[in-house]
């Protein structure tokens, strides 16, 4: 089902460039990109409890949020109305009543990055490195940029490490079995790696 609905959309973004007439919404404009990332990170440095390793969101990668609406709307629109779900959310426990907390978690989680796509009024937000697990916290909890206080811009971190793990147990992997155990260092490269960066979740 997933898949399916990913390669309608991924055969959909081919024609995207073509489709994209609506200027003030068509992704492809940098204002419209400006506008993007700055209402991400907005909500990313309003977050509540604060976040002590809350990345700035930069550049045009992949992952997903979606968005669909009668009419074109503005991206700050979009964007506010996926952030809404933070009347659902509880840190860390997740939804307090059951409703979808996906996409508010999606543009809180410690790092994203964006690639952005419109069709029609379809707003695709496809989102890379995105960490939206259940039961494990978009961020630390703690002062603002408190771990990287060298590193800050605006109370959001500016040091991502450059590797990803592919596990989500790494940390617990580095510390039972260390980054000299040959497996640990080649699934852990972001936990092996990166003592000063901050390792997103991934």
């Amino acid at each position: 089902g997933k898949m399916f609905v990913l390669l309608i959309c991924i055969l959909i973004l081919q024609d995207v460039h073509t489709a994209c007439v609506v200027v003030n919404v068509c992704p492809e404009n940098t204002t419209v990109q400006a506008e993007i990332v700055d209402v991400h990170n907005a909500f990313r440095r309003a977050v509540e409890p604060s976040a002590a390793d809350m990345l700035m969101m930069v550049g045009y990668e992949l992952g997903e949020n979606l968005f669909f609406s009668s009419s074109p709307s503005s991206w700050t629109s979009v964007i506010s109305a996926w952030h809404f779900e933070k009347s659902h959310y509880r840190y860390p426990n997740g939804s307090t009543n059951g409703q979808p907390i996906g996409h508010y978690t999606q543009v809180t989680t410690v790092y994203t990055g964006l690639m952005l796509s419109m069709l029609l009024f379809f707003l695709f937000l496809f989102k890379l490195k995105l960490g939206n697990f259940k039961r494990w916290p978009p961020y630390k909890v703690g002062t603002s940029c408190a771990s990287c206080p060298n590193n800050c811009v605006d109370n959001l971190c500016t040091n991502p490490c450059p590797y990803i793990n592919r596990f989500i147990n790494c940390p617990k992997l580095k510390v039972t079995n260390g980054c000299n155990n040959p497996l640990v260092y080649a699934w852990c490269p972001a936990s092996c790696k990166c003592t000063t960066e901050i390792v997103p979740i991934y």
